[in-house]
């Protein structure tokens, strides 16, 4: 009797544990960063140099951007993207197809860009997969030779 009872205690503690965790810790969403006003006369297109990703190549067709950029790893890591502004922000799908002699893996994922300085400067984070910020900083400056 003293066993059924401490067996059923530990079952309603195990219960209301997990409940606990899942209410107050579950997973959660992080909050999207959110666009401010567009840039009136914005032109992203040209050259550009990200630390991160070395150089890169962006053409701008209304809010459509796609580009490439050749990352200074070597040519296996080089990449391409395509996504949309929003107001003052760039988001992006990213692809680098690497390089099976090389057993450099494909990759892709998302970047998000806060564009900056009237359109001359980019600053943002990328991620894997479906993430835009799971794997670091993704900055860049306009080429003044455009």
């Amino acid at each position: 009797m003293i066993r059924d009872a401490l067996r059923a205690l530990l079952i309603l503690t195990a219960a209301t544990s997990t409940f606990s965790l899942t209410a107050c810790g579950g997973a959660q969403e992080k909050p999207q960063l959110q666009p401010g006003p567009p840039i009136p006369g914005l032109n992203l297109n040209g050259l550009w140099y990200s630390q991160e990703f070395g150089d890169m190549k962006l053409i701008q067709s209304g809010d459509t951007v796609s580009g490439s950029y050749k990352n200074p790893r070597g040519p296996e890591y080089d990449g391409t993207l395509r996504g949309k502004i929003e107001g003052d922000l760039l988001r992006v799908d990213w692809i680098e197809p690497g390089d099976s002699a090389k057993a450099v893996f494909p990759k892709r994922g998302k970047a998000v860009f806060r564009i900056l300085d009237g359109g001359t400067r980019l600053k943002g984070t990328w991620g894997y997969d479906q993430s835009d910020d799971t794997g670091g900083l993704w900055n860049a400056q306009k080429s003044q030779y455009n």
